[in-house]
């Protein structure tokens, strides 16, 4: 829903019609890592609405209503030593690569375990986002749970999805900084897109309007004004 209603609002709002072409719009199974690797390059705008995660010191199941990913494949119970052995290499990868602690799950993500090793599993780390060429992207919109979480590295700043993108050439970066509640968010995201292309706004209004508009509806209809429904978003780079 919120894909298709954004496209439409690109195609019906976009300005500089010739030069920008027709919104490409990828759901369910054709959005898959590949789709996004082949299809991203080149585009004025990256939109992706899915599920997101970050692997921290805890794995939290996904909460019911928000686009966190929670568990990607069914555990099964292991004896004592080999948890021991798993939680000593999740360290020893946290400590070597934080960029793999993050990511987006797309199509194809639910059977993973069977990938081959030289198949896309459906999962787009930050480390494989890190390598895409995304330099002529202006906006890389991150509509998913804790997309703008990573580990914290000394010196170095907060390593995730969002220092993946900017690493990758996008301009700016729209990101959560929580596990985002599904209604709420398209919300936001449509009228984030109304004042970007209908009203010309700068990043930053845009991403406070679209803060305020949510606000705004939820206090009219009496529903909860908890700054989890309108303020799970931020945007980091540059700010037009």
């Amino acid at each position: 829903m919120e894909a298709n209603t954004i496209a439409k609002l690109w195609d019906e709002l976009r300005v500089d019609a010739p030069r920008n072409g027709a919104a490409m719009v990828l759901t369910g199974g054709a959005a898959t890592e590949r789709a996004l690797k082949e299809s991203g390059p080149g585009r004025s705008i990256l939109h992706l609405a899915t599920h997101g995660f970050f692997l921290g010191d805890e794995c939290a199941p996904a909460l019911e209503g928000t686009r966190a990913a929670g568990r990607l494949v069914e555990l099964k119970p292991r004896p004592p030593a080999t948890a021991v052995a798993d939680d000593v290499m999740a360290r020893a990868v946290r400590a070597e690569n934080p960029l793999m602690l993050s990511g987006l799950a797309l199509a194809g993500a639910n059977r993973r375990v069977v990938a081959g090793p030289d198949e896309d599993d459906g999962i787009l780390t930050a480390d494989e986002a890190s390598s895409l060429n995304l330099s002529g992207v202006q906006w890389a919109v991150l509509s998913a749970c804790d997309t703008g979480l990573g580990s914290i590295a000394a010196g170095e700043g907060v390593l995730g999805l969002r220092r993946a993108f900017q690493i990758a050439g996008v301009r700016t970066v729209i990101m959560s900084l929580w596990s985002v509640e599904d209604r709420a968010t398209r919300q936001w995201m449509q009228a984030l897109y109304e004042a970007r292309l209908a009203r010309h706004l700068d990043t930053a209004d845009s991403v406070r309007e679209a803060s305020l508009a949510v606000l705004r509806d939820r206090r009219a209809k009496g529903l909860s004004t908890s700054p989890f429904y309108w303020a799970g978003f931020v945007a980091a780079g540059d700010w037009r």
